[in-house]
């Protein structure tokens, strides 16, 4: 029985339910997870669809067994998580993760691939996407580089290279950090993507370069072709920064945030009010 295993967790023992998900979690033990962030306003939540498909297109790669709720029947798990704001008195806005892993057993090698998953809720502190009045300092974090392989485009548990660049930021007081690739090349920040502005002209790293990929991201791309503002994914380089007029970040949960800084140079929010904008007429 569970109540029956004890474990040490800070130097007292504990005992059941809890200690066996310390124990047995592959989540915890392996970093064997994937997750997503939404973000919900007014009842709705935003790209639900692309979030599940990045989601389910993860799962595949680590070998999931993708559950009917994620496909059939995804309309409960819309209702779940709608249901879960209610229940914790959200009632205008929150913001959304939804974590997957496999079940537990086995060690590094797993028993099954079927999955279990959680949801949690909290205040985001918005009600719609609003751009910051106040530009971000940004600085480059280089002690880690992200491996470009089939995870890297994934909302993976193992985030220890985001993790450590937040804490350098931290002792940086900046306010975000850049991540370089194996290939030292500029691919995202700590929890978003990241655009340059040079000549009127937009400039992203590509998937293809390891960045996330990101629901926001493809929604800027959409919105530069529909206005006709020439994108162009490319590699991007410290210099490239140095040449830009303007530099901006996007998750989900914030749409856009703006830069005014990196080292010396200084920043323009044109096409970040723009963008903000557009993402606000699709839901308000």
């Amino acid at each position: 029985m569970f109540d029956k295993k004890q474990i040490l967790y800070n130097g007292q023992y504990i005992s059941g339910g809890l200690a066996e998900s310390f124990s047995v979690n592959r989540a915890f033990l392996y970093g064997d997870s994937i997750f997503e962030t939404m973000f919900v306003s007014k009842g709705e939540i935003h790209f639900f669809e692309e979030h599940l498909n990045r989601l389910i297109q993860g799962m595949k790669v680590l070998k999931y067994v993708v559950p009917d709720k994620f496909t059939v029947f995804k309309d409960k798990l819309k209702d779940e998580i709608l249901q879960l704001m209610f229940k914790n008195k959200l009632f205008k806005s929150a913001r959304v993760r939804l974590t997957v892993f496999r079940k537990s057993g086995g060690l590094y090698t797993p028993v099954i691939n079927e999955v279990d998953y959680i949801i949690n809720v909290t205040d985001p502190g918005n009600e719609k996407y609003v751009l910051n009045n106040t530009g971000y300092l940004i600085d480059l974090y280089d002690e880690i580089k992200k491996p470009i392989n089939k995870f890297s485009s994934y909302k993976i548990a193992n985030s220890l290279i985001y993790t450590l660049a937040g804490v350098y930021k931290n002792e940086r007081k900046s306010d975000d950090c850049l991540i370089l690739n194996e290939r030292g090349n500029i691919i995202e920040t700590i929890s978003s993507n990241i655009f340059l502005v040079i000549n009127n002209k937009l400039i992203t790293p590509p998937i293809e370069e390891g960045c996330i990929n990101g629901i926001i991201r493809n929604q800027i791309i959409n919105f530069a072709k529909l206005y006709e503002i020439i994108c162009t994914e490319r590699p991007v380089q410290q210099n490239d920064l140095l040449s830009a007029d303007e530099v901006f970040l996007t998750n989900s949960i914030n749409g856009i945030k703006w830069v005014v800084a990196y080292k010396d140079k200084r920043y323009f929010k044109k096409m970040s009010n723009f963008f903000t904008n557009k993402l606000n007429e699709q839901f308000y």
